[in-house]
């Protein structure tokens, strides 16, 4: 998440939690995201035999690493020698930026996860995949949909809540998973979390999720900001082999 540019210091410090990541590599996450998504997306745990099955490296373990874990699950199913543990470590966090900030308005400390951003992600998935490593924002649902069909997993940057700050905006709070499968007929995502959980969404419920809602509530400062570390909606980083 260190990728922040010197031109967004200004904002940054009016927005807070906002430079919270760096390039992509600085996406905001919730301490528990698969948690909180659960909660407000009535999600439905789930062992599809009709969905790809990743091989479990190690649920997540910290407030960051979402990007990893997912990576580590992917380069497992492709047949690479490696767990959460190894991809988080090569992992550049060098550049991330402290988790927490003082709240102008009240004074208060507030708490800001920092995560991976896309391009970090796909650099660290390089390692191992090279050129094979793709990244795409501002995906179209059929793309994601054939991909996973055709048996490639793929890593969907989601958002999964949000703090709210009066005369600022909302800070979103973004989250990595693996979609693994996608049903027609159900009109249903199935998907991997960090948690090594297997969950299923509506179509619907996961579009909006992936869509990341920063021209509804997110300033337009803040977005910008989002924007210049890498973080659009329907991002996906994924294996083209």
């Amino acid at each position: 998440m260190g990728f922040l540019k010197n031109s967004t210091l200004v904002i940054a410090t009016i927005a807070i939690a906002v430079t919270v990541t760096p390039a992509i590599s600085a996406v905001t996450t919730l301490n528990r995201p698969h948690a909180a998504a659960k909660k407000s997306q009535n999600l439905v745990a789930t062992g599809s035999s009709a969905s790809i099955q990743l091989p479990d490296t190690g649920a997540q373990n910290d407030s960051w690493s979402c990007g990893p874990n997912s990576a580590a699950r992917i380069l497992r199913y492709y047949g690479h020698d490696v767990n959460y543990a190894t991809v988080r470590a090569a992992t550049d966090k060098k550049l991330f930026l402290p988790q927490k900030f003082r709240n102008p308005l009240d004074n208060q400390w507030i708490e800001v996860r920092t995560g991976t951003p896309p391009q970090t992600l796909q650099q660290v998935m390089q390692r191992w995949e090279g050129d094979r490593v793709k990244k795409s924002p501002q995906t179209s649902f059929n793309r994601l949909i054939n991909l996973v069909r055709s048996g490639k997993p793929a890593i969907a940057l989601v958002r999964v809540g949000g703090l709210s700050i009066p005369y600022i905006g909302s800070i979103p709070y973004l989250h990595w998973i693996v979609v693994t499968g996608a049903d027609p007929q159900s009109q249903q995502i199935t998907y991997t979390d960090t948690n090594s959980q297997t969950y299923v969404l509506s179509y619907q419920d996961f579009q909006t999720m992936w869509n990341l809602g920063l021209d509804r509530d997110v300033s337009g400062a803040i977005a910008s900001v989002l924007k210049s570390n890498g973080v659009e909606a329907r991002t996906i980083v994924w294996v083209d082999k």
